[in-house]
């Protein structure tokens, strides 16, 4: 049955959110992770180039706080998780600070429920206006330590989700990254006690999508860190990521995407090789 005290295992906390073009289409990217209870917490800062291109972005089902750090023109995004691969475009010459929030997090985002924002870039001011001003005090800092420091002083609200319930779509949304998207909306019907239309009409409600397209979400992020944590074979990410063959990972992976898993590792590739020049 439902139990409200569920939470994530400790192996979960080994697991990350990809976004590969955020890290490996811009320059000098650095990234480091806190918990929060056991909440993961991404910080990371980047510098785009002169040209401001166009930077590839994945579904994750998480909600990045994207700050431009230019004190002559700061700005926020509020970026909620993308349902398929897309591309945003960020400033030129411009330094980025950037806070991806769990899942569980991105759930309890006081006062913006996530259905709002799928698919969306919002300016801070209009989706969490209370933080309107923090991007000039981040601009101020220097360095990546120094704006941690001041988000934690600052964000203090948007870190304490841990400490409030997330209710059967959190509870839910936590069993299907243990099971690493395997799990059916069947068996979570079972082993809460609820509905599965009950199920997919809360995952509506709340997110805006279905239990289903979550669970391939989840999957998808497990195969791409396979993807791009090592050099296995792609018929044994195709396996450990739990598709039922490889022509069924490449069609997931690429709607995802947008790039095939042989293109991103180039990509990669390529992007180590001009940082060792």
């Amino acid at each position: 049955m439902f139990d409200e005290t569920h939470s994530i295992a400790a192996t979960d906390r080994k697991r990350g959110y990809i976004q590969y073009g955020l890290q490996w289409q811009t320059v000098g990217y650095k990234e480091h992770v806190l918990y929060y209870g056991s909440e993961p917490v991404i910080y990371y800062q980047l510098t785009t180039d002169r040209t401001g291109r166009s930077i590839q972005v994945v579904p994750d089902g998480c909600v990045d706080l994207l700050f431009c750090c230019d004190p002559l023109r700061p700005s926020a995004l509020v970026c909620g998780t993308v349902l398929e691969g897309e591309q945003i475009v960020l400033q030129p010459n411009a330094v980025y600070f950037g806070v991806r929030l769990s899942y569980r997090l991105s759930l309890l985002l006081p006062g913006l429920p996530p259905k709002e924002i799928v698919n969306v870039q919002a300016p801070i001011e209009d989706a969490l206006s209370q933080y309107s001003d923090l991007s000039s005090k981040l601009a101020l800092c220097e360095g990546l330590p120094q704006r941690i420091i001041l988000f934690e002083q600052e964000g203090l609200q948007l870190l304490s989700g841990s400490v409030r319930d997330s209710g059967i779509v959190g509870y839910c949304m936590t069993s299907m990254h243990r099971s690493g998207g395997a799990v059916t909306v069947r068996e979570l019907a079972a082993e809460t006690g609820y509905s599965e239309r009950y199920l997919r009409m809360k995952f509506e409600h709340t997110l805006g999508f279905s239990p289903k397209l979550y669970n391939r979400i989840v999957r998808f992020q497990r195969a791409l860190e396979n993807v791009v944590r090592s050099a296995n074979p792609l018929s044994d990410v195709a396996a450990d990521g739990g598709y039922f063959d490889q022509a069924h990972f490449m069609k997931d992976f690429k709607s995802f995407s947008q790039m095939t898993p042989s293109q991103i590792r180039a990509m990669i590739s390529r992007s180590a090789s001009s940082e060792n020049k």
